[in-house]
């Protein structure tokens, strides 16, 4: 049955293409987007613009919507709890869009053999303490009325873009090097763009109130991603630096949660409840021979855009 469904970072990474799996699949989606030019191009899209920022989420009115996906942020604690307060008692869906990030392990490039499921009891590092806590405000919240599900994608790639993978591309091009930190032994799970995109479909269709999933459809060590820029951008291989010089470097925040770090799921949750079932090409496919390659390889050429006199 189709239905209205309100979406936050419509115009964003994943925001788009979440709202375009639910557009095709049917479903009538408004997108909260904070100015005129993503209100144009989301509309363009198919996408009803409501033009504001998370600070504001306190004053919407929601009563239109059949439910709310929020993939705006995982670190916005009080537009979450607003989510929550007016969904309340409504029965309505609320997908919260968190991350295996909760899992990080301050690693600093070691290796880990721990591998989390949905179920495993853990502490979360006190970095990542805050975000942690709101997936669990959101899971308690199916006691409140509220059909709340949680997603926890791993690292998301494709079309060329993510979160840490232009970091590290740019990085690479102003340098001339792609590095990782320490051993580069740390492992992150992750899944393609579109594969996620067809996860929140699955998960508005068929998850249960109170559903948590971990969503990766692979997993890759930071070295070996660092080797893949380097080829990307005809650099060689990727190059290992002290910790404290990748925190430097790229920024002590990122390196520590996320790029020095370990963050290992297991998916078969997602599989078997909600039939989920990835095709999209591995991280290492794509970056190497893929959508990567054709947005980044001719930035590395040293003759692009050269003026000659």
């Amino acid at each position: 049955m189709s239905q209205h469904l309100f979406i936050t970072g419509a115009s964003g990474y994943l925001g788009q293409a979440v709202a375009q799996r639910l557009l095709r699949a049917g479903h009538k989606v408004s997108g909260l987007v904070r100015s005129d030019a993503a209100a144009k191009s989301v509309s363009a899209q198919g996408v009803t613009p409501v033009q504001g920022g998370l600070d504001d989420v306190a004053g919407l009115d929601l009563s239109a919507y059949d439910g709310v996906v929020d993939t705006a942020t995982a670190d916005h604690a009080p537009s979450t709890q607003s989510f929550l307060s007016a969904l309340a008692g409504t029965g309505r869906t609320f997908i919260r869009t968190s991350g295996t990030g909760v899992y990080t392990d301050l690693a600093g490039g070691a290796a880990s053999e721990v591998v989390y499921t949905e179920a495993d009891d853990f502490t979360p590092a006190p970095v990542v303490a805050e975000r942690y806590r709101s997936d669990e405000r959101v899971l308690a919240s199916a006691q409140d009325g509220i059909r709340a599900i949680v997603v926890r994608p791993a690292m998301v790639y494709g079309d060329g873009a993510s979160e840490q993978l232009p970091l590290l591309l740019r990085h690479a091009l102003s340098s001339g090097r792609s590095i990782y930190a320490e051993s580069g032994e740390n492992r992150w799970g992750n899944v393609y763009l579109y594969d996620l995109a067809e996860l929140y479909l699955l998960a508005l269709e068929n998850a249960e109130a109170g559903s948590v999933y971990n969503i990766a459809s692979g997993e890759c060590e930071m070295r070996e991603i660092a080797n893949g820029i380097a080829t990307v951008l005809g650099q060689g291989a990727g190059i290992s630096v002290p910790l404290a010089t990748a925190q430097d470097t790229l920024g002590a925040r990122w390196v520590d949660v996320a790029l020095a770090s370990n963050s290992r799921v297991d998916s078969t949750l997602a599989r078997d409840e909600l039939g989920w079932s990835p095709a999209g090409p591995s991280l290492l496919e794509d970056l190497i021979h893929g959508s990567y390659k054709r947005v980044w390889a001719s930035k590395g050429d040293p003759h692009d855009h050269v003026t000659r006199h």
